[in-house]
């Protein structure tokens, strides 16, 4: 599942993303990758509405050269970010919802 960690590049947070077990995929249409997987993150506001968002993905066991897709997130008022969990082994992502709503906490 990876290991992040963040740092600023100017006015973008750039997040590297190693430590990734071979047990995922990339998307849910089976692209898969190695323990070798390296993803970099790029988010830099454009205004108080748009994020440029950029991501890249490497694996020189999967992919014969780095790949990265890149999109812009938009602010859309009244509109609230669900949390979302990443857990290995998840067989009971419904549990996770009913523990959210209700306001649990998780931690580490």
């Amino acid at each position: 599942l990876g290991d992040s960690i963040g740092r600023w590049e100017g006015d973008t947070l750039v997040v590297d993303v190693i430590g990734f077990n071979d047990k995922t995929w990339l998307a849910g249409t089976g692209t898969f990758h190695t323990d070798a997987l390296h993803i970099t993150e790029r988010f830099t506001r454009v205004d108080k509405d748009q994020i440029n968002y950029e991501v890249t993905m490497e694996d020189p066991n999967v992919f014969t050269k780095p790949w990265t897709l890149r999109s812009t997130l938009m602010l859309r008022e009244g509109t609230r970010l669900q949390e979302y969990i990443c857990a290995e082994n998840n067989i009971d992502p419904e549990r996770y919802e009913k523990l959210l709503k209700e306001g649990v906490k998780f931690t580490r």
